[in-house]
């Protein structure tokens, strides 16, 4: 039994809960984040025709790694009011791998339409990020998903086992439930597989799960009544036209270096043969054969060597694909340009705002829904942190989410600017050194009475 079955049989016991929309769609999309799609085989050429696999240009996880590296950068930080809670949340991501992993489960996320953080125990509190195919929501009100089953893949002793755990909310208590069992579908003794790790446990005293999911991309437009409107939908799910015909192209271009090679037409005398080793008879044309030949022929065309090699139509693909990008890029939330490979790098975070709302109205989007899951992980982590022992019980549970800029400036750009403003008079030399050379004010005004006396 797979993860993907114990998620359904799990949730099958939810009444008026349905998965398998929820599944199909997840299954999907992942297929198109790995460079799959329904469009990716086509039909060959020729008498016996069959299928082949078209050339991809992988836009779907192209999209969802610029939007990981715009809505979360290397320097994103939690800012406490609590110097001990600090230390302590800090210290547990810092043990679960946190800031390595997050941009991994973010992308995936955008891809899958959401994911969950979870907050867990194993003798030490733990992170964990769980993607939206190894979840299934169990519980929910107007505000939140309140109950969920999870089920991850792990090994011991040379065997794979599918570790299930779910989490309920039960007055004011978490209810949580763990099952083990091997990758054939029968029970696993979890005793002597994972000695420890209670099958039913209750936390008294908590109001709300200790996961939080992450919704990304728009609401999920489920067909049932029983879908949750909590989920999300992949940022490119209404794009799937978009990016067959960005492949299609990607495709056609591919093939045009493959059909538009070199040919070259020489004439039928020219063509040596062999016999092989099965008796038949293979024909060549020996470049290197520099003997002169007697012949009799009436038409001089017959002697002629002609280049039939037909011209390659790559400016008309790369000129489409560029189209085909930016209206995924509009369809996506982005704007012009966003995904170009070729020009329109933004360089500072001025740029973002001004030449590009559209991104910068998604980036804002994003950030939000992330900043709310992230302070989420911390007051569990801390809530769970005091009934371990771990944290006193008047730690503060309040954290705030510092976003980098992460927008990368380079020398040309802050030295124009550094000018300008200089020569309008609106900074000092001093200042615009400065800024040209990444300096202090300090060492701007010695270098500029060095300067002076020299």
């Amino acid at each position: 039994m797979g993860v993907k079955d114990w998620l359904l049989r799990t949730g099958s016991r939810n009444q008026g809960i349905s998965l398998t929309g929820y599944y199909s769609d997840i299954q999907r999309w992942q297929d198109i984040y790995n460079g799959g799609g329904d469009w990716r085989y086509t039909r060959k050429g020729g008498i016996q025709g069959g299928t082949r696999k078209m050339a991809s240009l992988g836009a779907a996880k192209a999209l969802c790694g610029e939007l990981s590296r715009l809505c979360f950068t290397e320097g994103t930080t939690l800012c406490y009011s609590d110097d001990e809670t600090g230390r302590y949340v800090e210290r547990v991501l810092r043990d679960s791998r946190f800031t390595e992993r997050f941009p991994e489960f973010l992308e995936k996320a955008f891809a899958l339409g959401g994911g969950v953080i979870r907050v867990f125990f194993d003798g030490n509190v733990r992170v964990d990020l769980v993607t939206a195919d190894c979840f299934v929501p169990t519980g929910w009100n107007s505000r939140e998903i309140t109950g969920g089953a999870f089920a991850s893949r792990i090994m011991s002793g040379g065997r794979g086992y599918v570790l299930a755990e779910t989490q309920e909310l039960d007055g004011g208590d978490v209810v949580i439930e763990n099952r083990l069992y091997r990758e054939d579908g029968a029970r696993a003794d979890m005793n002597a597989v994972l000695p420890g790790l209670s099958e039913r446990s209750r936390i008294e005293g908590l109001d709300s799960p200790l996961f939080v999911y992450f919704r990304a991309g728009g609401s999920r437009r489920g067909d049932t009544a029983g879908d949750c409107p909590l989920l999300g939908s992949s940022v490119f799910a209404g794009a799937e036209d978009t990016l067959k015909s960005i492949d299609t192209v990607f495709d056609s271009l591919s093939r045009e270096f493959v059909l538009g090679k070199k040919r070259i037409i020489v004439p039928s005398y020219a063509v040596r043969g062999e016999w092989d080793s099965d008796g038949n008879k293979k024909h060549y044309f020996d470049v290197n054969d520099e003997v002169f030949q007697a012949m009799s022929t009436s038409d001089a065309e017959e002697l002629r060597i002609t280049d039939n090699t037909g011209e390659l139509r790559v400016q008309e693909h790369v000129q489409a694909l560029g189209e085909l990008l930016d209206l995924l890029c509009m369809q996506a939330g982005l704007s012009e340009g966003a995904l170009s490979y070729k020009d329109g790098t933004i360089r500072t975070a001025a740029e973002v705002v001004s030449r590009n709302s559209r991104t910068y109205r998604t980036q804002a989007h994003f950030r939000r829904m992330i900043s709310d899951a992230l302070e989420r992980m911390a007051v569990n982590i801390c809530r769970l942190g005091k009934l371990a022992g771990e944290l006193p019980d008047n730690a503060s549970e309040s954290a705030s989410v510092v976003f980098a800029d992460g927008v990368a400036e380079d020398d040309g750009t802050r030295t124009d600017r550094a000018v300008k403003l200089y020569s309008a008079g609106l900074i000092s030399r001093a200042r615009a050194l400065s800024q040209i050379y990444g300096i202090s004010l300090e060492d701007a005004r010695t270098m500029e009475r060095t300067d002076n006396d020299g």
